[in-house]
């Protein structure tokens, strides 16, 4: 089985979360993606808008009907405060699955930029392959500019499925992949549809499931 953890702040999940999953299983043939809003982010601990269960609430809104989608509570708050650390998940992750199960880490491009400064990076990045979705003319070089220092990557062929493959190693010999998807169609942030929503411009609709927004509007969440 193929799984994807799809971790994140998701807040507010919007249609370019749901894009990003639904290139991923088509490009990758994967068999469950587990969408899992962060209980709390390292870099944003006091940024984080609404509270965890809200952003679950708006997950399982904006995924409902996805085949091979499922909202999960992989990454949710720990219990002795500490932050959320996306290597504490896939570890807990693999130990669910069955040996032979494949495991991947998805985020889009902006989340990537920063993974240098995650918590044991340079070891995250063997603990499975990753997913990365960035919009059509995206530069891949910052990509490979990214990592922590002693990682390389080396350019494989860009396949059938439209995936640019990078093959990551180090000294250790240790390996691992990162499937860049260079079309993603739906950019979007969530900072965008934030702001859309503390002003009441209205373009929000654009950007959120409409069974998202009324959560948001009922819930009075981002100014609305």
């Amino acid at each position: 089985m193929r799984v994807a953890l799809f971790g994140g702040s998701f807040d507010p999940p919007h249609r370019g979360h749901v894009a990003l999953a639904r290139l991923a299983v088509s490009r990758l043939h994967l068999d469950r993606v587990l969408v899992a809003p962060v209980g709390s982010q390292p870099f944003k601990q006091d940024a984080v808008a609404a509270h965890f269960e809200d952003r679950m609430a708006m997950a399982r809104i904006a995924f409902a009907g996805e085949p091979k989608m499922e909202v999960s509570n992989a990454d949710a708050p720990r219990p002795d405060g500490r932050p959320n650390y996306t290597i504490d998940a896939i570890l807990n992750l693999k130990s669910t699955l069955d040996t032979g199960d494949e495991i991947f880490c998805m985020m889009g491009a902006d989340s990537w930029l920063t993974i240098g400064k995650w918590y044991r990076a340079a070891e995250l990045l063997f603990t499975c392959d990753f997913i990365v979705g960035a919009r059509p003319g995206f530069n891949l070089d910052r990509i490979a500019e990214s990592f922590p220092a002693g990682i390389t990557a080396t350019k494989e062929e860009v396949d059938v499925a439209g995936c640019v493959r990078l093959r990551l190693s180090d000294a250790a010999c240790k390996r691992s992949r990162l499937y860049l998807l260079p079309d993603l169609a739906e950019d979007i942030s969530a900072t965008e549809v934030r702001a859309a929503l503390s002003h009441h411009s209205g373009s929000e609709g654009a950007l959120l499931d409409p069974g998202v927004a009324n959560y948001i509007r009922e819930h009075r969440l981002y100014g609305s």
